[in-house]
C-alpha cells in the first residue's frame, strides 16, 4: 500500500524541483557555466523563487483547468499563421497607400463567474490562448459584466477556439 507523502516533505521537493529546473534552464539560457554568470543565475533564481513563492501563499485564485479546455489550444498555430499573414496584407496596404491600417476595439459577450473555478481556469486559457495570435489581442475579461474587450486590426469574427472557452459571437 502506498502511502502519500506528507504535505512537507512534497513542498520540499517541488521547492528542490523548481530550483533544479530554474538552474537548468538558466544555464541554457547563457550557454555556458562561467562562475560570473552561475552567480547570476543563482541570484535570479532565488529572487523569482521567492516571488512566486510569495505570489502562491497571496493567491485568492482558484483554477481547475480541464484538459478539454487545455485541449482546445490546437488552433494556435493556424491563427498565428493566418494572423502572420493577415497583418503583412495590413501592412503592404498602408504602405502602399492602398489602404490605411484601421484598428478596432471590440467587445462580445463572454461566459464567467468570479468564484467557479472551471470559468476562472476558462477565462485564464482565453485570454493566453487568443492573445497568441498577433491580430487579436484580448484587453481583458470583465468578470462582473460577463464580456469580453479585444483589439484587432482588421474586422473578424471571434476565433472558434475562443467561442468554445466561453464567448460568444
Amino acid at each position: 500500500m502506498h502511502v502519500p507523502p506528507a504535505p512537507k516533505s512534497k513542498a520540499i521537493f517541488v521547492a528542490m524541483l523548481a530550483v533544479l529546473l530554474m538552474s537548468g534552464e538558466w544555464i541554457l539560457l547563457v550557454a555556458g557555466t562561467h562562475i560570473d554568470e552561475m552567480i547570476v543565475g543563482a541570484a535570479s533564481v532565488l529572487a523569482s523563487g521567492a516571488f512566486l513563492l510569495v505570489a502562491h501563499r497571496t493567491s485568492t485564485l482558484h483554477t481547475d483547468f480541464r484538459l478539454a479546455d487545455m485541449a482546445k489550444g490546437w488552433r494556435i498555430p493556424w491563427y498565428v499563421a493566418s494572423g502572420i499573414y493577415e497583418i503583412t496584407v495590413i501592412l503592404l496596404k498602408d504602405i502602399f497607400g492602398i489602404e490605411r491600417a484601421k484598428s478596432f476595439y471590440r467587445v462580445s459577450g463572454f461566459k464567467t463567474a468570479r468564484y467557479d473555478a472551471v470559468l476562472v481556469a476558462r477565462r485564464i486559457l482565453a485570454i493566453a490562448y487568443t492573445t497568441t495570435a498577433p491580430n487579436f489581442i484580448v484587453i481583458g475579461i470583465d468578470y462582473t459584466q460577463s464580456r469580453i474587450l479585444f483589439h484587432q486590426l482588421e474586422r473578424s469574427s471571434v476565433p472558434r477556439m475562443t467561442q468554445e472557452l466561453g464567448a460568444q459571437s
